[in-house]
């Protein structure tokens, strides 16, 4: 700022100085002239006075005598020139027509400044009558006038020089002069303690400067809070979000919204400033932004990656205007998973209810109906009736465990050392008569150690996984459990040497109520829940199962559970 006041001064001063200049020069010059032509027209009538008193030799002579720069004429009054002291008269034309002759023939004086055709320059011409009608007349060039002036002119010059020196010294002076208080005042506030301005008329400048100097500062805090908390925010947020302005760039993106509509982990910085269809080129991503664009809500669904997202764009809108769109995306494939799970769970509810019940139905209206004729009929509708029953009430048992289960959180206090060696001879011993019905060997090997868990969930685990391999063996079979103890996890081994399992349906024999032969489950009264309750009690406790088949061959399924809950 200092500079510049500085420039100000030394410009203005220059121009001033300039300006006196030229005006001085100016004046100078029109002085020099006017005295020229005073002098010229002093002169002339001074000789012309002198006329009467000399013969017309000796005044030709006077004339002679005349400053160099001084040019004398004797004219006749018919125009005839008698005497010329810078030209032979002879030869000189008829001067009657000049103008300052015309004037001094009328009024007895005359003057004119002209080009002289035999000077080759400006002239001026002074003419007085004499006492016999015969015309004196002086004359002088201006350039002897311009040669006086020019010779001023380094004079002039001279102090053109010392007065712009001058005014340097003086503008750097008076710009120093003027900042010191602003100096004064900037030092004053970025010292707290400072209170005394130097000049009175300052302090209210300074308090206002003060208050609005704190004032600033606060809010540029607030706003520096609030913008990394913002940012915190839309970082960790599950959801996408995506600011794209009116002219159709990203102003803002978070890592969710990338993962979500680019399909892979970038920066931010990747995207912001460019299109926002580097991010997304899908037709309802593109219909929802130029919707909020043009000031309207719109959302919309569509599929990615194997994913189900929801984007729902609105206009940001200032002062009446639209600025830009705020695109918010959602990942619904949970949700809809879930929707499709319910569906099924209650498709398939429905319908495994509907037969035991359609059978219990069955039996009870023919025995209402006196249908039965005798007491062997009696006994054999009233075991169906109890049969159905009973699979009615496992497979209630079995949703209600179910639920349980998948309601249930994981939770380190709920977790329990259990000993799966005791749990397992547990299970044996207690399905020993089941298998021995149906002619099936049951063999347990190995130990582990114990492992964090819960009990009864564990047990259902086990008692659910041999006795699947008990339910779909054939009569002389075996079934091998194993326990090993590995690195990390502990592994449990249930095979068989059954019917095993079709190839096409072994992705799906964990799902709900799925049969891989469904006249077979129903003759050995399955529900169609074992497999999907091992798979809950795994996850459960962080483990994984796996499962080999061979269709004829036998089933083995391996499930691995961590050392550490």
């Amino acid at each position: 700022m200092r500079k510049r006041i500085n420039w100000i001064l030394l410009l203005l001063s220059a121009v001033g100085v300039v300006c006196a200049s030229v005006l001085t020069l100016a004046v100078t010059a029109k002085n020099s002239m006017r005295h020229a032509e005073q002098s010229v027209c002093d002169l002339t009538d001074s000789i012309s006075k002198s006329y009467d008193y000399m013969e017309l030799g000796e005044y030709t002579t006077v004339l002679s005598d005349l400053p160099e720069n001084m040019r004398a004429t004797l004219i006749t009054e018919d125009g005839t020139v008698l005497y010329d002291s810078d030209a032979l008269a002879a030869e000189m034309e008829n001067h009657l027509d000049r103008p300052e002759i015309q004037d001094a023939l009328r009024s007895g004086k005359g003057e004119d400044i002209r080009k002289s055709s035999t000077m080759h320059s400006s002239t001026y011409y002074y003419a007085v009558q004499l006492s016999d009608k015969c015309i004196l007349r002086l004359s002088r060039p201006y350039s002897s006038i311009r040669s006086m002036v020019l010779s001023s002119i380094p004079g002039i010059a001279v102090v053109m020089v010392v007065l712009f020196g001058l005014a340097l010294v003086l503008s750097r002076s008076l710009a120093r002069w003027m900042m010191r208080p602003v100096e004064q005042a900037a030092y004053a506030l970025e010292k707290a303690g400072i209170n005394n301005e130097p000049y009175a008329e300052l302090k209210p400048f300074f308090s206002h400067i003060r208050e609005q100097d704190q004032q600033i500062s606060d809010q540029k805090e607030i706003l520096q809070q609030e913008r990394e908390t913002l940012g915190i925010i839309a970082n960790n947020m599950r959801e996408g979000l995506l600011l794209v302005s009116k002219n159709n760039t990203v102003i803002s993106i978070n890592p969710s919204a990338i993962c979500m509509l680019a399909g892979r982990k970038a920066e931010p910085m990747e995207f912001i400033g460019h299109n926002y269809l580097i991010v997304n080129r899908t037709q309802q991503m593109h219909s929802c932004v130029n919707a909020a664009l043009a000031g309207e809500s719109k959302d919309a669904e569509f599929s990615m990656h194997g994913r189900v997202y929801h984007v729902y764009a609105s206009p940001m809108v200032r002062l009446t205007e639209v600025q830009g769109a705020v695109v918010i995306v959602l990942d619904e494939t949970q949700q809809r998973l879930a929707e499709r799970s319910r569906r099924e769970f209650s498709a398939n509810v429905s319908h495994e209810l509907k037969t035991p019940l359609t059978s219990i139905s069955g039996y009870a209206e023919m025995m209402e109906n006196g249908m039965v004729a005798s007491m062997e009929d009696i006994r054999t509708f009233s075991g169906s009736i109890h049969k159905e029953a009973l699979r009615l009430i496992a497979l209630i048992e079995d949703i209600i465990r179910l639920s349980r289960i998948e309601e249930e959180p994981m939770q380190g206090d709920i977790l329990e050392p259990v000993d799966l060696n005791d749990l397992c001879e547990a299970v044996v011993e207690s399905l020993q008569p089941v298998a021995h019905k149906v002619k099936v060997t049951l063999q347990l090997d190995g130990s582990a150690p114990a492992i964090p868990g819960e009990d009864a969930m564990l047990s259902e685990m086990v008692y659910n996984l041999c006795e699947n391999a008990i339910k779909y063996n054939r009569p002389g079979g075996t079934v091998w459990i194993s326990l090993a103890d590995m690195e990390s996890e502990i592994r449990l081994t249930v095979k068989d040497n059954g019917i095993g399992i079709p190839e096409e349906s072994q992705p799906r024999v964990f799902e709900r109520f799925y049969r891989v032969d469904k006249s077979r489950s129903k003759q050995i009264g399955g529900t169609g829940l074992g497999l999907s309750i091992v798979k809950h009690v795994v996850e459960f406790h962080g483990g994984r199962v796996e499962l080999d088949s061979n269709l004829g061959a036998g089933t083995e399924i391996r499930v691995f559970l961590p050392k550490k809950g």
